[in-house]
């Protein structure tokens, strides 16, 4: 069911429906929200920038301490990519963002920034 998918790696039992339908909403699948006990192949049914969305509302809905993003919002537009990260930092301000991607933009959400540069990271 969507609901598992979203609340993926936790027990959807311990998130309320509405706060299911609140992730999916901020994230921008509110298409998505009254589907939450339908059960599809969710990595097949939804786009690449849908899924990207859903890891969002996964990440809003676990809260984790660490959260590793890498390439997460290639499939989207870059102003959705500054809303999501946005988000990201009003509603989970303790989580720390590792991200990995192309966009320079991406620059702008993370405090500190390392550069790949001949088989060594340092500082950009």
């Amino acid at each position: 069911p969507l609901k598992r998918a979203a609340c993926y790696p936790d027990d959807p039992a311990r998130h309320a429906d509405e706060e299911v339908r609140a992730a999916l909403e901020a994230v921008g699948l509110s298409h998505l929200k009254d589907r939450l006990d339908q059960g599809e192949n969710w990595a097949q049914v939804l786009s690449g920038g849908e899924q990207q969305r859903l890891a969002f509302a996964r990440a809003l809905l676990n809260k984790p301490d660490w959260l590793f993003l890498d390439e997460a919002t290639a499939s989207l537009p870059e102003a959705d990519q500054e809303r999501l990260y946005a988000l990201h930092k009003a509603q989970i301000p303790r989580t720390t963002v590792v991200s990995i991607g192309h966009r320079e933009s991406l620059a702008e959400h993370h405090a500190k920034r390392l550069r790949w540069r001949e088989g060594t990271l340092v500082p950009a």
